[in-house]
């Protein structure tokens, strides 16, 4: 089959749109951890707040960022959300933030397979929930009760499901099992920060 001329141009500026994209990435979460955002609930409120208007779309991005990145701690932005916006703006931004950054592991895993998904995850995490690929249809109810029950990596898993042949609507179907976990989490952090 003969490709279309600007294709090999095209596969080209995506792949260096890829790496910019990781290289503006990694670069936003050195300066977010330089500044102490992802350790502090102090600093994180500051910084949110200095950007007014904006703050519920900063906070979305610092949310899918976290997604993305695996070692930044995901209870420290749940709480943030909702000390920082109140009980149910809050949950919606990291409702918004949280599945907007699965949706972004799940195409990345999908767009580029393997070789990503070895940059992204730890080799014993990884090669864990690689088996559950070989369990075929199986996999869609073990990726739908992990994503429903604490103590799963779901970030992880989401960029596991981007290698299975698991659709974008049955993705998005056990996304929203996540909501009522976000929901907890949230409001159990910010609970638990408040009594410490």
């Amino acid at each position: 089959m003969e490709q279309h001329p600007r294709s090999k141009p095209v596969r080209m500026l995506m792949h260096l749109g890829t790496v910019l994209f990781f290289a503006l990435l990694i670069s936003a979460c050195l300066w977010a951890w330089k500044q102490g955002l992802f350790r502090s609930l102090d600093t994180l409120q500051a910084f949110i707040d200095s950007y007014e208007v904006g703050a519920p779309l900063i906070f979305v991005l610092l949310q899918v960022l976290q997604i993305l990145m695996a070692f930044i701690p995901g209870g420290m932005l749940l709480t943030g959300g909702v000390v920082i916006f109140g009980p149910w703006e809050g949950l919606l931004y990291n409702c918004v933030g949280t599945a907007l950054g699965s949706c972004l592991n799940f195409w990345l895993a999908r767009k580029w397979g393997q070789p990503l998904v070895r940059h992204l995850m730890d080799d014993g995490t990884r090669e864990k929930y690689l088996g559950w690929l070989q369990e075929g249809k199986k996999f869609h109810r073990l990726f739908a009760w992990a994503i429903l029950l604490p103590f799963f990596p779901d970030d992880a898993l989401c960029l596991i499901a981007g290698l299975s042949p698991m659709g974008w609507r049955r993705f998005l179907l056990i996304l929203c099992l996540k909501l009522p976990s976000i929901a907890v989490y949230s409001i159990g952090y910010a609970a638990a920060g408040m009594i410490w």
